[in-house]
């Protein structure tokens, strides 16, 4: 649908978000809230694109210049910020990236492998990696559902079981989607997205249990603008029993999958009960092909460091990835210093470079510096990339207030195509159901983010105006009060008496 039909489709459409979209030229959006970090070696690949630690706006936005470009994006950072009662409107031109290999459309059309066409936007990306998730952002999202917690799924986001947890992310998506017959129609994509990782131990739940049971509501009916509204069910390399009987079964990404019709059956009382053995059988879990990790080196103190990522490609095929890291312009990188090495499994070391290389440097208080690479990762190998930089100085107010913790520095992101035989066994479930759907041609590609690390600056003494002040006091409390003692008090001498 166009810009027109867009504004006669509000009852199931949220009305915030197509009247925020449609003021500041917005092509596409995604918005994700995280919290923790996803386990790519314990929980495989996320039913989602996995997303970064913090709160992360990435969108495309059209303009005739760049300055109304830039406009247009504060404009969407402030009203998404009011929204969804976050701190985005702290994304500044100093946090603020263009990057070019990392993100790209999530669909495409038999006339163009790489975007919409038509798209004229500008891809902008920022990331807060302090923002906390809490319920002050779950009740917005839920109030962008057609039927709201009310009936339907969203009955069973309960906030205290969400949020007690080792892994919770939230978002949403807009984006256009391009027909699958070669007639050239386009329309847009609306979705809302929340993953979380229990465990229901934690609420004293064993072995055997309901969704009910697990989030602690129950759910009455589906939502009734719905057309469809099913639960599907990814069935472990364990022993695990679900029932009751599901209405189909499917095979998703090489995965068994159940599906139940929740306008037929009531998704609350869907069952789980797992053997003695599940525990012994988790290490048989499918694993991603490529996991990543990062860390900082250097001493603490220090005003120098470096940033060391490790990739891990677990294919028997080579992997092209892209490997995007923005780092804030107190972060001076040296390009000079990057060495990528891989180790194969023999622990034979060979260096590696880059197919492409993208190297924006950064503008102090002004833009971000932005590190784009494209790697071909070998077969079975561990790829380590290793750049430095040196720590800037910057002004005290500047500062957080916990100046000492140091400052939370965004994921690197590793982007890549999973099934590289073409098979199509080996795929996330978020691409093997979009590569279902009958009216678009999905392009899947995975995000990988890695850990944040804190990066300890310079830190002037911020005890010395306490310092000050006390002594300062102290000496005029004295002074006041030896004065004020001579200039209202009458000294005489007490005789003694008769």
């Amino acid at each position: 649908m166009d810009n027109q039909e867009l504004r006669h489709h509000y009852h199931l459409f949220p009305r915030q978000i197509g009247e925020i979209a449609l003021q500041n030229n917005v092509e596409e959006l995604h918005l994700s809230f995280t919290q923790g970090n996803w386990r790519q070696g314990s929980w495989g690949y996320p039913p989602v694109s996995s997303q970064g630690v913090g709160a992360e706006v990435f969108a495309w936005i059209s303009g005739a210049t760049q300055e109304e470009s830039l406009d247009k994006w504060k404009g969407l950072t402030n009203a998404l910020s009011g929204v969804f009662c976050a701190s985005l409107n702290f994304i500044g031109d100093d946090n603020t990236s263009m990057p070019q290999l990392a993100f790209n459309t999530s669909t495409r059309g038999k006339r163009s492998s790489s975007s919409v066409p038509g798209r004229r936007g500008v891809l902008r990306h920022g990331f807060l990696p302090r923002e906390n998730v809490c319920t002050e952002n779950l009740t917005p999202w839920v109030k962008q559902l057609p039927c709201q917690a009310k009936s339907g799924l969203g009955v069973l986001l309960n906030p205290h079981r969400l949020y007690n947890m080792d892994f919770h992310s939230m978002g949403i998506s807009l984006a256009p989607a391009v027909s699958a017959a070669d007639d050239g129609q386009t329309g847009l994509v609306y979705k809302q997205h929340v993953t979380v990782v229990l465990n229901p131990r934690t609420f004293g739940l064993d072995r055997n249990w309901t969704l009910g049971e697990l989030m602690d509501r129950g759910v009455d009916a589906a939502c009734p603008v719905a057309t469809s509204s099913t639960v599907r069910v990814v069935m472990p390399e364990s022993e695990t029993r679900v029932l009751p009987t599901p209405m189909r079964k499917e095979t998703l990404g090489g995965q068994e999958t159940y599906v139940y019709d929740i306008q037929k059956q009531n998704a609350s009382e869907i069952r789980f009960e797992f053997a003695d053995s599940t525990n012994k059988k988790e290490a048989q879990q499918r694993l991603p092909l490529v996991e990543a990790h990062r860390h900082v080196n250097g001493h603490g103190g220090g005003i120098s460091g470096g940033i060391e990522t490790l990739i891990i490609n677990r294919s028997n095929q080579p992997v092209d990835v892209t490997y995007s890291d923005t780092l804030p312009w107190y972060l001076r990188v040296y390009l000079h210093t990057l060495a990528i090495e891989a180790v194969n499994p023999d622990g034979d070391i060979f260096k590696q470079h880059p197919t492409q290389m993208i190297f924006t440097p950064a503008i102090d208080r002004g833009r971000p510096s932005t590190i784009e690479l494209a790697v071909t990762l070998p077969a079975n190998t561990r790829t380590t990339l290793r750049y430095d930089f040196d720590k800037g100085f910057i002004k005290y107010t500047e500062h957080p207030p916990d100046a000492n913790r140091g400052f939370n520095i965004g994921p690197a992101i590793i982007s890549y195509r999973p099934d590289t035989d073409g098979s199509g066994i080996d795929q996330p479930l978020f691409c093997a159901l979009q590569s279902s759907h009958p009216n678009a041609y999905f392009e899947c590609k995975v995000r990988v983010y890695t850990e944040l690390f804190l990066a300890s600056l310079p830190t002037p003494d911020f005890s010395m105006p306490y310092n000050v002040i006390t002594f300062t006091c102290t000496v005029l409390a004295l002074f006041f009060g030896r004065i004020f003692n001579l200039l209202t008090r009458d000294f005489a001498v007490l005789k003694g008496s008769d």
